[in-house]
């Protein structure tokens, strides 16, 4: 089951970032041509990367039974392809050595123009995938508290023409799909790296520096999607710690059957129902300051129904003119009220976070006292009316003077979603639906040859206990979808608070995620433990995480002989009130940032104490308070530890829970 909680900020900001940054997917889609055209699927286009030295896959699109001439400037013949019953046609070649030589493909079919991909290089070509932490681009978007150190040096240095960047648009579906939505390959510029993923992009940069030959980065990434989103359903059906999920899934499937209209008579329905099993009218609740997301405010995150009121005092001759009201968005969904008569609904829940504009005609004015009521349905988290505030205003008749309607509303929980029905559902494939991200944004790149994969996400299972084996049944089914045996190298999730500062369901996260490093060959991970921000869910500091990707990748993939290992405990000794803990990877020695650590002691393993740490070269003394003998100890425990004892490369020691031996 997802954690609430942990959807606080995730998801919001990446419906945001969606609709400035991933407009990708509304756009992208018109570029398609329909397969009676001739084409190359949407991953190959200018300026794009293809791993060097492997035997890589040319696939695209045309009339069933064609028969089409592909021409590659690295092959000195041209080669005869027929399409198969389907349309798809495929060609697999031989790739030489990365060099800075631009390569071109030509694709002919008879009585129809030439389509030609220019711009190709040979090198390194990595898939970058997860949640919104692996999607947050360079650039800075303060509106919705997402920052990136330094990102306007970093974005002005970014001329790099070898590095090229390709991003997938988002794409939820039941069934694999043939092709991705993109804008096509990107060289990296200042322009262009803005709105790139910046984990990425500083991985990327990193092996360039450090390997010299070109880097081919696919971004295929989706905000607040759970790892169950990226499983194949038939590891999902195979398994039965997915029940739920499977259960879930065939009830989507299910009501898809339902047309559109139906499933929006049903949910007016369900919202009439659920308000009428309210006993009495909550009183409101006044001064609360819109725009808001509810997560972040006094009143906390609220499942279910809320109406957020206002009054509208308008003169005797404004009655007499249209109102023109925009609201900005609604966080999840909802409906809006005039004077009590609905004017404005959306509760499909595929058209969340619609922007809210509505005209009421004069005829529906009244002089002086007007109530305008938004009723907003929040299912996942969030919730509110967010803005942004220049979106929230209204203006009358021709005028084009805007009145603010910012500032403080009255506020008033209609219902909680937890003692109603359950919501209809609307039939579509959702990111959280186990699969449909797997389906629609990596099924469609299965051909693609990639040296490997980075990984960040993680922060939308917090508080599932089986997140160590899907996760690991995750990296197992890639290896075997892309016929690949390719090195996963993912990030442990950073400290926040997720509502409960003292809280562990994060630690628990990050806990299994350290499994599965241990136990899935070829995957390593990237601790961030000292990188984090506690009432911020997307840190800042994405450079140190990418680098430290990279210095993984550079040292296991690359054989660079990079000293990119984390303190890890190799023995511990007690000896009475201390505890001796000998580390490995520590390389110069270990150091300390501070006074004190998040080192902590128990006798029962259920109460724990603070212990004074001391650090001499790969040794950490513990010694525990008062007479208590210390037969556990932990580290870092809680959502929002912050790690600070590092070797002497920086790299910080995990979180670790221990029971001491009594020999």
């Amino acid at each position: 089951m997802l954690n609430n909680c942990f959807l606080k900020d995730v998801y919001r900001e990446i419906i945001n970032m969606k609709t400035r940054l991933l407009l990708i997917i509304v756009l992208s889609f018109s570029i398609l041509l329909v397969h009676s055209q001739s084409r190359f699927a949407a991953v190959f286009t200018d300026n794009m990367v293809l791993q060097q030295n492997a035997e890589v896959k040319i696939w695209g699109f045309s009339k069933p039974s064609e028969k089409i001439s592909l021409r590659v400037s690295w092959v000195r013949t041209s080669l005869d392809i027929c399409s198969g019953p389907d349309g798809k046609w495929s060609v697999a070649l031989k790739t030489p050595k990365a060099d800075a030589t631009p390569h071109f493909m030509i694709l002919s079919t008879p009585g129809q123009q030439s389509v030609e991909i220019n711009n190709i290089l040979f090198g390194e070509v990595w898939l970058c995938s997860g949640q919104s932490n692996m999607e947050m681009v360079l650039q800075n978007m303060p509106e919705w508290n997402l920052f990136i150190e330094n990102a306007a040096e970093e974005i002005a240095a970014a001329n790099f023409p070898a590095i090229r960047m390709l991003t997938v648009g988002r794409k939820e579906s039941f069934e694999g799909q043939d092709d991705i939505a993109s804008y096509g390959w990107k060289v990296c510029t200042p322009v262009n790296v803005k709105w790139f993923s910046a984990v990425a992009y500083f991985f990327g940069k990193k092996l360039y520096e450090k390997l010299k030959v070109p880097v081919g980065l696919v971004v295929s990434s989706y905000g607040g999607s759970p790892v169950q989103s990226w499983i194949p359903e038939r590891v999902i059906a195979a398994s039965p710690i997915y029940q739920h999920e499977k259960e879930s899934r065939e009830a989507e499937i299910e009501a898809s059957r339902q047309t559109e209209a139906e499933y929006i008579e049903a949910m007016n329905s369900w919202i009439a129902k659920s308000e009428s099993r309210v006993s009495a009218k909550p009183k409101d609740k006044t001064g609360l300051n819109l725009p808001v997301n509810l997560e972040n405010s006094s009143v906390g995150n609220q499942l279910g129904e809320v109406a957020f009121t206002r009054e509208i005092f308008l003169t005797d001759k404004d009655k007499d003119e249209d109102l023109h009201i925009s609201l900005g968005r609604m966080d999840d969904k909802g409906r809006v009220f005039f004077n009590g008569e609905q004017v404005w609904s959306e509760v499909r829940d595929s058209r969340s976070y619609a922007d809210i504009r509505f005209t009421v005609p004069a005829g529906k004015i009244r002089e002086e006292k007007n109530i305008l009521e938004a009723r907003v349905l929040n299912v996942l988290w969030g919730g509110g009316l967010t803005g942004p505030a220049d979106s929230m205003y209204y203006t009358r008749g021709e005028s084009e003077e805007r009145i603010s309607l910012t500032g403080e509303w009255n506020y008033r929980k209609i219902f909680d979603l937890l003692d109603v029905s359950p919501m209809p559902r609307e039939g579509k494939p959702r990111f959280l639906t186990s699969s449909s991200l797997f389906n629609g944004m990596i099924y469609p790149l299965l051909d693609m040859t990639f040296r490997g994969c980075i990984w960040y996400q993680g922060e939308g299972n917090v508080g599932d206990s089986r997140y160590a084996e899907m996760f690991s049944d995750m990296i197992k089914a890639w290896r075997e979808e892309f016929k690949q045996q390719m090195p996963f190298y993912f990030v442990q999730i950073a400290p926040f608070s997720y509502g409960d500062p003292r809280g562990d369901k994060s630690v628990l996260l990050r806990n299994q995620q350290s499994d599965v490093a241990k136990i899935v060959p070829y995957a390593r991970m990237a601790v961030t433990i000292d990188l984090g921000e506690p009432e911020n869910i997307h840190p800042a500091r994405k450079k140190q995480v990418g680098d430290r990707l990279a210095q993984l990748a550079l040292n296991d993939t690359y054989g660079k002989n990079i000293k990119c290992g984390y303190p890890e405990v190799k023995t511990i000794i007690r000896k009475g009130k201390r505890l001796i803990l000998n580390m490995k990877n520590v390389y110069e020695g270990l150091r300390l940032e501070g006074e004190k650590t998040e080192m902590e002691v128990s006798e029962n393993g259920q109460d724990y104490v603070q212990a004074k740490t001391k650090i001499a070269g790969n040794i950490i003394e513990i010694t525990s308070p008062g007479n208590i003998i210390p037969r556990y100890i932990r580290y870092c425990w809680y959502n929002i530890s912050e790690g600070n004892i590092f070797n002497s490369e920086g790299l910080p020691l995990a979180p670790f829970k221990m029971a001491i031996s009594e020999k």
